[in-house]
């Protein structure tokens, strides 16, 4: 009898290593790991691929018939991260759920916590994958973060906000900018050209960001801008930079997250300075979407 492909989200935590000593003899066992971290263990693989990344999830589950989802210590590999554990949770959730349906998965089985309000595995099958749950919650225990972090500091900001009546998760993503550019009148200032958001501080001439829409990666219900370029970015990064807006399926709801951005900064300085002004204005547009009920006539970057 040929073992089936099962991959887990990772050895790193509790869960991770229990399945592990179940699974190892009974299957061909995957599981997702950090790019710098080697684990010992043995009749597994590792899969070294970003799980924030949606064509990197698609590679992983080449290939693969059960998925095994639950939380991992290894979705928190990032040296700065804002915003609530959830969301962030609902977003490799939803990864997965589209990866499944793109390699034909024959099956998720979504490992539950007690804290858990049924909305991840509703994400997981939203797409038409067969998912599962286990019948008894699992208790959320403290972290076991036994792994090396990375050695560059990077920022991941996650904050989920109601999708205004009539709107589509492209109008939220350009009119955030527009927004932006209004919401500090004087001191930021937005320009689209050509597909790419200029921002600046007062009347300085050089960006301070630059985001370019990316056409080929973005879809009907995700919007990703790549950062580009500004003096806030690092110029030699070690992951690409980039700004989404995603819609959740089933749901009057979207996600909009920073990853993996690398301040020119430097670190202690960006923690006092960008960072808390970048969750500052994060809450406020989540504040901006659930009063705003105007739908918009057109998309703000028609002059693109």
């Amino acid at each position: 009898m040929i073992n089936k492909n099962v991959l887990l989200m990772g050895v790193h935590g509790r869960i991770g290593e229990h399945l592990y000593l179940e699974l190892n003899e009974a299957a061909n066992l995957f599981a997702f790991s950090s790019p710098n971290q080697e684990p010992d263990f043995d009749n597994i693989t590792f899969i070294k691929k970003d799980l924030f990344i949606l064509p990197e999830v698609e590679e992983a589950l080449e290939g693969i018939d059960t998925v095994i989802f639950f939380e991992d210590p290894i979705m928190r590999l990032n040296r700065l991260t804002q915003g609530k554990f959830d969301d962030l949770y609902t977003l490799i959730a939803d990864n997965i759920a589209r990866a499944a349906k793109t390699n034909n998965v024959g099956q998720i089985i979504y490992i539950a916590d007690e804290l858990s309000d049924g909305s991840i595995i509703e994400i997981l099958g939203a797409y038409g994958a067969d998912v599962k749950n286990t019948e008894t919650p699992i208790r959320r225990y403290g972290k076991n973060l036994t792994y090396k972090t990375k050695d560059y500091n990077n920022v991941r900001s996650v904050q989920r906000a109601p999708l205004p009546p009539g709107w589509s998760v492209e109008d939220v993503a350009w009119y955030y900018f527009t927004w932006l550019d209004e919401i500090v009148y004087g001191l930021v200032n937005t320009t689209i050209e050509n597909n790419t958001v200029y921002i600046r501080v007062l009347d300085k001439p050089k960006p301070v960001l630059e985001l370019t829409f990316n056409q080929q990666r973005s879809e009907d219900d995700i919007v990703i801008f790549e950062i580009t370029g500004g003096s806030l970015k690092k110029r030699t990064t070690n992951k690409e930079q980039r700004f989404e807006f995603r819609k959740l399926p089933g749901r009057d709801e979207f996600i909009m997250a920073l990853h993996d951005f690398e301040p020119s900064l430097p670190w202690p300085v960006f923690k006092m300075t960008q960072a808390p002004v970048h969750s500052l204005v994060s809450r406020i547009y989540q504040v901006e979407m659930i009063i705003n009920k105007d739908v918009p006539e057109h998309r703000p970057h028609n002059n693109k």
